[in-house]
């Protein structure tokens, strides 16, 4: 009776998922974009992004697609690197306090209040150039074309 026990099951092949191109684009798995296709999906993204304040500003920002990933690989660093670009020293308890604002869905308008009295005069170009980046993130993965998934 050991000696049956003993004896190995012949093992399964396993047989790989193929899905349709349908599939793996409602999934966000697509790659099957040229580089052309692509640039050209970006430059239209770009362009359809506010520039105006206001605009920017009641931008309903798809706030589900703002990961940890997209915050720690592209939002938070391009944070750090801005408030450098402002201060001169990098200040990663501001670039923290602003990161938890977005983790917050703050609106923009309340994170312009908020940091202004550190980044005087740059505080509204900074906030504006930061929703611009979050729009152009988060659709950007929306729509299968980000740089990071």
């Amino acid at each position: 009776m050991e000696d049956e026990e003993m004896e190995e099951k012949p093992k399964r092949k396993i047989i790989p998922i193929e899905y349709s191109e349908e599939e793996q684009q409602v999934v966000g798995r697509t790659n099957k974009i040229s580089p052309e296709e692509r640039k050209k999906k970006i430059q239209s993204l770009v362009n359809s992004i506010p520039t105006s304040k206001e605009e920017l500003f009641c931008y309903e920002l798809k706030w589900e697609a703002i990961d940890k990933t997209m915050m720690d690989k592209r939002v938070s660093p391009w944070i750090n690197k801005k408030i450098v670009e402002y201060i001169g020293e990098e200040e990663q308890s501001l670039v923290e306090f602003i990161c938890n604002k977005l983790a917050c869905h703050i609106q923009p308008d309340n994170i312009l209040s908020d940091i202004a009295m550190v980044l005087d005069e740059e505080a509204e170009t900074f906030v504006m150039k930061l929703w611009r980046l979050l729009i152009y993130e988060t659709e950007a993965k929306h729509l299968g074309i980000s740089k990071i998934y």
